[in-house]
Order: C-alpha cells, then sequence, then structure tokens
C-alpha cells in the first residue's frame, strides 16, 4: 500500500520531522498573538502604532519570499530553515526586553524577516520526504500535523501568558522557535544537495 512507502521512510526520521514542523508552525501562529498582546497589553501603544509594527513586519517577511526559494534551491532546505527559525527565536526573546514603539518594531521586523527566509520551506520539506507513490497521503498528514502546531501556537500563548504572565509566555514561544532551529539542523537529513 501507498502507506507502506511512508513509514518505510523511518519513524526516526518521521519523528524528527513532525516535531519540526509542529514548533514551526506554532512560532509562526504564536507571534501573531504576542506581537499585538504585548504592544497594547503592556506597552500601552495605540491601535494606530500596532498597525504600524504589524505592517512592518509583514513588509520585511514579504521582502525575503524571493530569497528564500533561492536558498533552498541553491544551498539546501536547512539553509534557509534554519537560520530562519533561529531568527524568529531571537526576535521573540528580544520582545520582553522592548520598552516601547521603536524596540518592539525592530524586534517584530526580525521575527518578520526570520519567517519570509523560511516561506514555504515547510511544504517543500515535507515534498521532498513525501515517497513518490504516495506523495498526496504523506503531504496531507504532514499539513495535518503542522496545522496542530498552528492550532497549538496560540492556545500555549493563552495559556502561559494567564498563568505566568506574557513575557514568560513569549520566552516559551521564543524556546519552541529555537527547538525549531535546532530539530531541522540535527535531526532531519537535507534533502537537497548543495547547488543542485
Amino acid at each position: 500500500s501507498p502507506w507502506a512507502s511512508v513509514w518505510a521512510l523511518g519513524w526516526r526520521r518521521l519523528g524528527a520531522a513532525a516535531a519540526g514542523v509542529v514548533m514551526a508552525q506554532a512560532i509562526r501562529a504564536g507571534r501573531r498573538i504576542v506581537i499585538p498582546l504585548y504592544a497594547a497589553t503592556v506597552l500601552g501603544l495605540d491601535v494606530q502604532q500596532v498597525g504600524w509594527i504589524v505592517s512592518l513586519a509583514a513588509a520585511f517577511d514579504v521582502l525575503l519570499f524571493p530569497v528564500a526559494g533561492w536558498v533552498m534551491d541553491r544551498f539546501g532546505r536547512k539553509h534557509a530553515i534554519v537560520p530562519s527559525f533561529a531568527l524568529q527565536a531571537v526576535g521573540m526573546a528580544l520582545v520582553p526586553l522592548t520598552g516601547g514603539f521603536g524596540g518592539l518594531a525592530a524586534a517584530a521586523s526580525l521575527i518578520g524577516l526570520g519567517n519570509g527566509l523560511g516561506a514555504g520551506t515547510m511544504m517543500t520539506v515535507g515534498a521532498d520526504l513525501a515517497p513518490k507513490d504516495a506523495i498526496g497521503e504523506f503531504l496531507g498528514a504532514w499539513r495535518l500535523v503542522g496545522d496542530g502546531g498552528a492550532m497549538g501556537g496560540p492556545v500555549l500563548v493563552g495559556a502561559l501568558a494567564d498563568a505566568l504572565g506574557l513575557a514568560f509566555a513569549t520566552v516559551a514561544v521564543a524556546a519552541v522557535g529555537a527547538g525549531a532551529a535546532l530539530t531541522f539542523a540535527y535531526g532531519v537529513p537535507e534533502t537537497v544537495r548543495r547547488g543542485s
């Protein structure tokens, strides 16, 4: 059956890739909650300032889309994925250290740069890993796993913020991003040869 080819990839390889995509999508979703919440509830910024910060981060995000594709194809998937989530983790860890509009805008922009550098990486890696006779089934399962992370990110932020404060929740999301970078760096094999 097609699923036999999926299992043939090996539990270790599949498990690391699945853990990586869950953490990757969790920080991506978590940033959408953390930045506006921190801006409004901790820094007391008004709606227009929050809008500027979110828009600036989105602009940096979009600017890196073409770069992401070029890096993935030219140097390999990991050369886009690992820096992407490392930058997002650093940017998220800087959020609790910001004291106003400028600092939060800089941290959010760094997160945006990181996210843009990772544009398309998760589905590309999924397509690379998919067995040739089970591409549809594998990508469906891959997307489902990733969506679990995307759904869990905001829940994690909310639960930790409620229990321990938004600053702690933000650092926890940063740790998730660092976990994604480390998992893809050391637990998931490169799926494209350099220069291919």
